[in-house]
């Protein structure tokens, strides 16, 4: 039997159903690309300030014991007491900013965003006759939703910037062009 001869199916998953998966669909995958990409990002942070936080102390280290061997002039002392101050104060940032506990909070919110969008891809992918045995629609929909409500609760604000070019990303790589997801919606 061809697919054109194909019977149809009564399936309570009708095309507003499908057409709203779609779209939550998009909207986890546009979560998890900009969570990814901040995650990306506070990691990257995280090695500039540290890369220079540690050649800088290394430098101050064998400064002064450089020093503790002659007479050193002030000016000498006075460049290293600079660069040791500016190895504290980069080392504080970092500490206070908290990269890297930021990069990971957002790296297992992509994660999250990622589960619901292989959920969903699932069902997409499911032949009709198979989502007409299934449980009903609007249940699974209510879970569903339940369940991006919590990652959206859970996860970091993002701001604008990084959802909006999380969707461009995405849509360059389907060559499709909608709306932008609003922030507030992952």
């Amino acid at each position: 039997m061809t697919q054109a001869e194909a019977p149809v199916v009564n399936t309570p998953w009708s095309e507003p159903v499908l057409t709203l998966l779609r779209d939550w669909q998009r909207r986890a995958a546009v979560g998890q690309e900009a969570h990814y990409a901040r995650a990306t990002r506070l990691a990257d942070f995280n090695i500039w300030f540290g890369v220079p936080v540690v050649a800088l102390a290394t430098l101050v280290a064998t400064s002064v014991f450089a020093t503790l061997q002659e007479d050193v002039r002030i000016e000498l002392r006075i460049v290293v007491g600079f660069i040791s101050a500016l190895a504290a104060v980069l080392a504080s940032l970092q500490t206070f900013l908290r990269f890297q506990e930021r990069a990971e909070k957002h790296r297992v919110s992509a994660e999250l965003w990622a589960a619901v969008r292989r959920e969903i891809d699932e069902m997409l992918a499911l032949h009709p006759e198979y989502l007409a045995e299934r449980s009903d629609p609007k249940k699974y929909l209510d879970d569903l939703r339940r369940r991006m409500d919590e990652v959206s609760a859970q996860s970091l604000e993002l701001g604008d910037r990084y959802m909006t070019e999380a969707h461009r990303k995405l849509s360059a790589r389907d060559g499709e062009e909608r709306a932008p997801v609003a922030a507030d919606q992952s």
